[in-house]
């Protein structure tokens, strides 16, 4: 086989595999946003056969997604850390969704709070914030948002993301803390 036959295969397996990954990371972000949605609709009121009917599956597929959902989410024993963690989680969507609108806003909040922040604990949390927003990578910013360690926990005290979620949004995201207890 000729050295540029054997280059271009090479390039074609490369170029494969990087598609398949991102195509793989699509599915699972997908997935992931169809169990938090059927889990917002079972916390609003909604029965798991309710769910299937509305969204076309049966009983069975909602139930796993719900239960997938649910098995998702780290134990809290505070309801202030549920409630956090779950209005991050609805932040966290909208990063996905709009990540340039969602870091504009929360770098216009961090200005403000940068200038109102007297704690050392606190203006420690803003920096943190400002150098995870700064470096845009949305994927490390989520991830350091949802974590469940003390880090997390404390960052999310001081979060940067006000005025990102409607009203509606927010009442969903404190319904999901509630059923999560």
């Amino acid at each position: 086989m000729s050295t540029m036959l054997m280059d271009e295969l090479i390039r074609i397996a490369k170029e494969s595999g990087e598609t398949a990954e991102k195509s793989r990371q699509q599915m699972l972000y997908a997935s992931d946003r169809r169990a938090e949605a059927v889990y917002a609709l079972w916390v609003e009121g909604k029965s798991v056969r309710q769910i299937a009917e509305a969204i076309g599956v049966s009983s069975s597929v909602s139930q796993r997604l719900l239960e997938k959902a649910r098995k998702d989410r780290p134990h809290f024993s505070r309801r202030e850390e549920r409630v956090s963690y779950e209005l991050h989680r609805a932040v966290a969507d909208k990063v996905a969704e709009d990540p340039q609108a969602v870091l504009s806003k929360a770098r216009t909040n961090l200005r403000k709070l940068s200038t109102r922040v007297r704690d050392a604990y606190a203006r420690g949390w803003v920096a943190e914030w400002e150098k995870l927003i700064t470096v845009g990578d949305v994927q490390k910013l989520c991830e350091v948002m949802l974590s469940p360690d003390g880090r997390g926990i404390d960052l999310r005290q001081m979060t940067p993301f006000a005025g990102v979620l409607s009203q509606d949004e927010r009442m969903v995201a404190i319904h999901k803390a509630s059923r999560a207890a």
